[in-house]
């Protein structure tokens, strides 16, 4: 073992507070050694899905905020949000009907609605987000004069837009932590064992959102205050889903080893590599010190790259959580050993 991966082990032992035991490591495999619990089948497909899932949730959410509570400089961001939710809401539905195998079971889930599923509450969610994500947007279209002057547009533009999305904002929190609620109702022991999953979606759903949005907006130009309220709101999300992660991790013991530790898989490098590291600590650090600027310095971020870096950061790490998650359940649901401690609770 290199110096490196006996710095992960170290990390993978401080966040978990689980210690393997060396001479219980190197025995011979036993009974209790095969698998329990058949490994779980999600590909690609599923980590995109929760990723683009989360951002049109946090989209929706940043941009039903700025159009309740925004002055008439965040208009921008109503704009941008609205446009945003649904641009990514789009290869949603796609890329579950694939992950799915066949397109026909996407419409038998449609035959059930079963509150305590949440598959069957998340594909209902999806289609209802769908159609107010659409709808609202629509609306931003007609009202940005993208739709023409015909009566249709007019009429369209005449529409309660703040009304409709208040509805449309309760399904975007739905749609960004349902994910996480999916993964703990399921037997594997790094997914089940703790139950924050779907708070740490949520946040990481609305860091990234805010990332997103603030690209785009630095990117065609944007009011300074509009995108210093956009960083405060990120560094707020990321500081939660710091916090949420940690407490994950401690809450979860044994069953995070395949997600901190070391492997021939590399969940644990990518996790605190990727993930932590470089998508969620030195975002955090670097928006701290932007935040700490005065009004100058405000001024010099919003034409500089170093905000752009920051989203860029963020957008990865988010995109990293779930897949070091999703990969590290498929490794902890072979481990018979885990599956029998988590049983044992």
């Amino acid at each position: 073992m290199n110096d490196t991966d006996m710095l992960f082990e170290r990390l993978a032992t401080l966040t978990t507070g689980y210690e393997p035991d060396p001479v219980k490591e190197s025995q011979e495999p036993t009974y209790y050694d095969y698998p329990v619990l058949t490994k779980s089948f999600w590909s690609t497909e599923i980590i995109w899905y929760f990723f683009f899932g989360g951002l049109a949730a946090g989209c929706y959410t940043l941009a039903s905020i700025a159009a309740l509570f925004g002055s008439k400089e965040d208009r921008v961001v109503v704009r941008t949000g609205y446009y945003l939710a649904l641009l990514a809401l789009l290869p949603c539905p796609p890329l579950l009907i694939k992950d799915l195998g066949r397109p026909e079971r996407f419409l038998h889930m449609l035959r059930v609605f079963k509150v305590k599923s949440p598959m069957s509450m998340g594909t209902w969610c999806l289609l209802g987000f769908s159609l107010f994500s659409s709808i609202t947007a629509t609306i931003q279209a007609a009202r940005d004069g993208l739709l023409g002057k015909w009566w249709g547009a007019r009429a369209l533009a005449a529409l309660p837009q703040k009304l409709l999305a208040l509805p449309g904002v309760a399904l975007a929190f739905f749609l960004g932590s349902y994910s996480g609620v999916l993964l703990t109702a399921t037997s594997i022991p790094l997914w089940s064992r703790d139950k924050r999953l779907g708070a740490i979606f949520l946040t990481s759903a609305l860091s990234t959102s805010s990332a997103l949005i603030s690209l785009i907006l630095r990117v065609i130009g944007a009011p300074t205050r509009t995108l210093h309220k956009l960083e405060k709101i990120e560094w707020v999300a990321m500081s939660l889903e710091a916090l949420e992660i940690f407490s994950f991790l401690r809450g979860s013991g044994r069953a995070a080893r395949p997600l901190v530790g070391t492997g021939p898989q590399e969940q644990g490098r990518h996790f605190w590599s990727f993930m932590i590291g470089g998508g969620l600590v030195l975002p955090w650090l670097l928006q701290s010190l932007t935040l700490l600027g005065g009004k100058k310095s405000r001024r010099t971020r919003a034409r500089g790259g170093k905000g752009l870096l920051i989203s860029l950061l963020v957008l990865i790490g988010g995109y990293f959580l779930r897949r070091t998650i999703v990969e590290a359940g498929r490794t902890s649901s072979v481990d018979a050993h885990t599956t029998l401690w988590n049983a044992r609770r």
